[in-house]
This record gives structure tokens, C-alpha cells and sequence, in this order.
């Protein structure tokens, strides 16, 4: 069974402060409740701190409680789809017995790629810390 559609335990961001890169967890990537964006996901991929939007253009789940995999891509904690944190591009359709039926797959790829990516925010990590670039 899916995890529920609800944020869980988000850091809450101090104005442009998001989270440290050491809170960041296993799957290197967080959910931050910010006042400017709502909640965001904000992680580390191939070095570089992202802060893009956190939920998933398949079923709606939230990307913070995700992980970035070793290619660098945010992974979906539901079904699997993998996005590309710059362009908020999905790059891999949702997987699995059921929703990763390749005709689907794509067609939910091809589908968010045209009206709905990730929205991805600029961000500085400094002294261990992500930070929103105003």
C-alpha cells in the first residue's frame, strides 16, 4: 500500500535557510515547508543542491520522501518515475506489475513532460546548508 498523500515531518525553512545537508537523510532528499513556494523538495544530485517542486506528476505523491538515485535523479517513493532535478523533466515513467505497462508508462511521461515538470527553484548550498537564492 502506497504511503498517504500528506507531507510528513517537513523541515520548516527559515526565510531563504532550507535545510542542512547533514538533515537531508538516507535518500538524500527532504521535504521543506517554505512561506514563499509551499512545500518544496530539496536534496543533493551529483553534488549539487535542487529545490523543485514536491509532487509527483503521476499520483500525486510527495518527491521529499523520495531519493535521488545514483544517476542523480529524484525517484518517486510511490510508483518510481525518475525526474531530472534542472529541467524538472520526467525521464522515466512510473513503474511496477501495474502502472509500469510500458504503452502507459510512457504516455504518463510524454504527458507531464508537455504540460506539467517539476518546478525547480535556484539554490546555493553554503557551509553545509541549501539555501533559496533570492
Amino acid at each position: 500500500m502506497p504511503p498517504p498523500v500528506v507531507t510528513r515531518n517537513p523541515v520548516v525553512a527559515q526565510g531563504t535557510r532550507l535545510v542542512a545537508v547533514g538533515d537531508l537523510g538516507p535518500g538524500g532528499v527532504r521535504e521543506v515547508e517554505t512561506d514563499a513556494h509551499g512545500t518544496l523538495a530539496v536534496g543533493i544530485s551529483n553534488g549539487r543542491p535542487f529545490a523543485v517542486s514536491n509532487v509527483c506528476r503521476h499520483q500525486f505523491a510527495k518527491l521529499g520522501q523520495g531519493a535521488v538515485d545514483a544517476d542523480g535523479c529524484l525517484v518517486c517513493p510511490w510508483h518510481r518515475a525518475q525526474y531530472d532535478v534542472v529541467t524538472g523533466t520526467m525521464l522515466r515513467g512510473p513503474q511496477g506489475r501495474i502502472f509500469g505497462f510500458p504503452p502507459y508508462s510512457k504516455t504518463v511521461q510524454t504527458t507531464s513532460n508537455a504540460v506539467a515538470k517539476l518546478r525547480s527553484f535556484p539554490v546555493v548550498e553554503r557551509d553545509g546548508v541549501i539555501f533559496l537564492v533570492p
